[in-house]
């Protein structure tokens, strides 16, 4: 009994001090955001700015110079907004893990001068980072009412999806968050591998242009998952597929609570290694 009560423990804790520091969670993003955009010149103009400049490079790169299509009608159209609707949470999770890495570092004058619950500093930038999703996010929504097969009812279902990808990015942030205080190479790795994995989940190019025999890197790839429920709420107009999406819980629970767990057991020690 004393196991289970301590697994039960474990599996609680993250979502419990994500509910205890709400408040400051906030304020956090709220200044993170503020301070990135309220400040400048152009201001949240950012937002959409950089998103859409992407969005037309890729779209020239991927559609015009190498014909990857789309969709039933394979229109350039259909293109960049497959490629836009897999972009918005590979750009929020990619944010999301890049300064969750750094944070603690830093914040390091925080963490060294206040008793502060360091476990919310991943928090905010990952949650900063979905927040600014929802721009991009208005923008695909406005292009699929007007310009392909408009809005559907399975929009709903899009929280749902969000949710899980908020768990597995705070998961992965907790765990290069702690990681990079004790090994400072984490941060330039992470600029390659994330290269690496965003050519590996099929953003550019759809997931049947993968040769059978490399199926299995989509498959053990979370974001493959992300970004096939994203474009089946929203573009397809369908459920996502079940046993995708039961994969895409296990994996993205799982990653939150053991990123929690080892975030929790290493934080002691940032103090002396700071």
């Amino acid at each position: 009994m004393a196991a289970i009560a301590t697994f039960a423990r474990s599996l609680i804790a993250p979502f419990r001090i994500l509910v205890v520091h709400r408040t400051t969670i906030e304020a956090f993003v709220r200044r993170d955001i503020r301070g990135r955009y309220v400040t400048s010149v152009m201001g949240l103009s950012w937002a959409i700015i950089q998103p859409l400049a992407l969005l037309l490079l890729y779209t020239f790169v991927f559609s015009y110079i190498l014909k990857i299509r789309f969709g039933a009608n394979g229109t350039t159209g259909s293109f960049a907004l497959y490629l836009f609707c897999g972009m918005l949470p590979w750009l929020a999770f990619a944010e999301g893990v890049t300064r969750s890495a750094s944070v603690i570092v830093e914040q390091a004058p925080l963490i060294k001068k206040v008793v502060f619950p360091s476990e919310i500093l991943p928090a905010y930038v990952v949650l900063s980072a979905l927040v600014m999703e929802f721009v991009g996010l208005a923008i695909l929504l406005v292009g699929v009412g007007l310009f392909y097969r408009g809005l559907g009812w399975t929009l709903v279902l899009l929280p749902v999806v969000m949710v899980f990808q908020f768990l597995f990015t705070m998961g992965v942030g907790w765990m290069l968050a702690s990681l990079n205080v004790f090994l400072r190479d984490v941060g330039q790795v992470l600029g390659l591998g994330l290269t690496l994995w965003m050519f590996l989940t099929p953003i550019f190019y759809p997931a049947e242009l993968m040769p059978a025999r490399y199926g299995w890197v989509l498959y053990l790839n979370p974001m493959y998952y992300v970004v096939q429920a994203y474009r089946d709420v929203i573009l397809e107009q369908r459920f996502p597929i079940a046993p995708q999406m039961l994969v895409l819980a296990a994996v993205a629970t799982a990653s939150f609570v053991l990123g929690h767990w080892f975030f929790r057991r290493s934080k002691h020690a940032f103090v002396d290694v700071l």
